[in-house]
């Protein structure tokens, strides 16, 4: 399954797997310590295996199942094995995207660009706020829960949504346009 078809909700039994059990795991972290919800986790995955083998094993002495029938085989035949090739691959991806984050940060900070300098410093004093009001687990949740309802409530209401957001792009770019207007610029020659 691709990550388009899993957020689109096409097969919901297995989105809601997906969905369920990230949401439950950040559930837990919020009240438990990382260490903690994966010691927990994992005592919970090796006790549902032992119960399965000892039911596996109860019903083949039984004479209700064949010797040799292992209900865990498709789990066990599935390859955990990431290629060197992946990684050789998502490197140059990776080691871009930082490269471009830094350079990006080094130009926002030394004020290269007056606009660009006040957006992202505007930026971060909302998310002063922001972080007053939630803590950045909170905020997971939260980007978890609307990764998995927002394309689907999308796609049910398309038309609806691109004309308000038509109108809200509108009145940004005006907004925009008249803080820039009022913001001087580098090289600028005053008449007198």
């Amino acid at each position: 399954m691709s990550l388009p078809s899993i957020v689109y909700w096409e097969d919901p039994v297995q989105s809601g797997v997906i969905f369920g059990s990230v949401l439950i795991a950040l559930i837990f972290l919020a009240s438990c310590s990382l260490i903690t919800v994966i010691s927990y986790s994992c005592l919970c995955l090796l006790s549902l295996v032992i119960l399965v083998k000892a039911y596996s094993f109860v019903m083949v002495k039984a004479g209700k199942a064949e010797a040799g029938s292992d209900p865990l085989a498709k789990v066990s035949s599935f390859p955990l094995v990431v290629p060197a090739e992946t990684i050789t691959n998502v490197a140059p991806c990776l080691s871009g995207c930082i490269n471009g984050t830094i350079t990006e940060l080094r130009r926002l900070f030394l004020v290269e660009s007056m606009i660009d300098t006040i957006k992202f410093g505007l930026s971060l004093w909302l998310l002063t706020y922001v972080g007053a009001w939630f803590n950045a687990l909170t905020l997971v949740m939260l980007s978890w829960v609307a990764f998995f309802t927002l394309p689907k409530v999308y796609i049910n209401n398309q038309a609806q949504i691109d004309e308000v957001l038509g109108k809200v792009m509108a009145q940004v770019q005006e907004v925009k346009e008249k803080v820039v207007a009022l913001i001087p610029m580098k090289g600028a020659v005053k008449e007198e």
